[in-house]
């Protein structure tokens, strides 16, 4: 067991003051600023001159595309986080995504709308023009999107004079126009629509590399970046050499965990207190946002990182080691199968775990049971799964109702192939496609069940072991009802 352990009900009350409650779907920050901490991999992909960041869900893509827009974030990213390059220089305004006004941003009907007499590059062009506040004689009537389009499209010379004049003065100012675009896959209803409009937002992203003062950052899922239809234009490899993915390490996890509960409204300072009596630690506060910064190593010492963890939740997944230790154990079961874990996931489970396990006697002293841990997984799992079939991805649930109950993982393919045939899953599916009651099918559903394990490779769904055998991540396989030997149980 470990060696320490914090006050057991003051570290539970903690956790609920840290730990997120709600998720990011809005144009703005749900949280405040010092609840947001910024791994090295992510400092590189808010820098204003990377153009595509690239994440599965709940990686961060739109939790960044709202930060950057806020100017109370974009403060305290310059002060607590200066690798990120953000600066007070910087004019920063969203061009794309969820919750935007209609004068910010065409919806996905006036989308649908334009690109029938338009082409999508001008489209494009009207919201950087918009963004970048072009003067006359450019038509800026905010909302009148046919309006602007039209005459961007009669009057090339103009635009591309204007778009140089307005660059010219950005650079004289030494400010900087960044325009963020989220949610490209909601653009349309279904990839044949998506494609020539994502293709053009990404090559006209492209040539805005060479103004001096315009740039645009798109937060693009893997998926879209694997699609050769949405890439195929000339030097689009210039363009994926700028990418940028929003990787989470083990050690990221837990600096973000320990970031907020450093800096929770009441059981912040008693945390700061306990790692400082028992671990060492010292802390400093930005004064500016007054935020309590976490110490180097607790950023970056695992072995600091992992005796910190389990003075909240004790040493061992069980009664003793033979089940592993919280610290790797609780990532590891969130893992999907492009090796990655979503902090959206890691932060559910723990939110779940204090939030329903009962009260403790003095036999168990730390603030969490490894049961509660264990639930806290499970929950974690449904609601990946439930976002995964209901939002971006609902052919998967179709794919995975006959093999709930059915399969045990690892296995081999012939055995969910087998099933999918004996229930017809793909001509059931292809037929819902036909009829417009899927969004966005699979890229591969034409390829038969072989394809169709490939898209759910490329998702993270499933993981081709080095003997050809599928393996399903917990993450997934929990709550789609699939077995396996020793694992977490599957939700029925």
């Amino acid at each position: 067991m470990s060696q320490y352990h914090f006050p057991q009900i003051p570290m539970r009350e903690a956790l609920r003051e840290a730990l997120p409650s709600n998720d990011q779907t809005s144009a703005e920050p749900t949280r405040n600023p010092q609840f947001t901490y910024v791994p090295p991999s992510h400092a590189r992909a808010l820098d204003p001159e990377n153009i595509i960041v690239e994440g599965m869900r709940g990686a961060g893509k739109s939790h960044w595309w709202a930060v950057l827009n806020s100017d109370q974030h974009r403060n305290y990213l310059a002060s607590v986080f200066p690798e990120t390059r953000i600066t007070n220089n910087l004019n920063i305004s969203q061009g794309y995504g969820v919750g935007l006004r209609p004068k910010d941003a065409p919806g996905k009907d006036t989308l649908a709308k334009l690109v029938e007499k338009y082409d999508s590059r001008h489209i494009w062009q009207t919201v950087v023009a918009v963004h970048t506040e072009f003067p006359e004689p450019f038509p800026n009537t905010p909302g009148k999107w046919e309006v602007m389009v039209k005459w961007v499209k009669e009057n090339p010379e103009d635009f591309d004079n204007l778009q140089d004049d307005v660059d010219l003065q950005l650079a004289r100012l030494n400010q900087t126009s960044l325009i963020l675009f989220d949610g490209l896959d909601r653009l349309a209803n279904d990839w044949q629509s998506i494609r020539p409009l994502a293709r053009s937002l990404f090559q006209l992203a492209l040539d805005l590399r060479a103004s001096r003062a315009i740039r645009i950052k798109l937060f693009v899922r893997s998926d879209m970046l694997e699609d050769s239809g949405i890439l195929a234009f000339p030097d689009s490899s210039k363009l994926l050499a700028r990418k940028v993915p929003l990787t989470w390490r083990r050690v990221d996890l837990f600096a973000l965990l320990f970031q907020c509960l450093a800096n929770a409204d009441t059981q912040g300072e008693g945390f700061r207190f306990q790692c400082e009596k028992l671990f060492g630690q010292n802390w400093t506060v930005e004064s500016n946002t007054r935020t309590w910064l976490l110490p180097q190593s607790m950023r970056t010492d695992e072995g600091l990182q992992r005796e910190i963890f389990h003075a909240i939740t004790g040493y061992w997944m069980g009664k003793g080691p033979k089940r592993g230790a919280p610290y790797t154990w609780l990532p590891n079961h969130l893992i999907d199968g492009r090796d990655q874990v979503s902090p959206r996931s890691f932060m559910a489970a723990l939110r779940y775990a204090v939030e329903n396990d009962q009260p403790h006697t003095d036999i168990w002293p730390w603030a969490l049971h490894y049961k509660a841990i264990s639930a806290g997984v499970q929950e974690a799992s449904r609601i990946r799964v439930d976002e995964i079939t209901r939002e971006d991805y609902p052919w998967v649930e179709a794919l995975m109702q006959p093999l709930r109950s059915n399969i045990t993982v690892p296995c081999d393919p012939k055995e969910i192939i087998q099933l999918w045939k004996n229930d017809k899953t793909l001509d059931k599916l292809q037929t819902r496609c036909e009829q417009g009651e899927v969004r966005l099918p699979p890229p591969r559903i034409d390829e038969g069940e072989q394809g169709i394990l490939i898209d759910l490779e490329d998702l993270g769904v499933i993981q081709r072991l080095a003997d050809k055998r599928i393996q399903m991540p917990d993450v997934y396989r929990i709550a789609f009802g699939l077995g396996r030997k020793g694992g977490v149980k599957p939700l029925k």
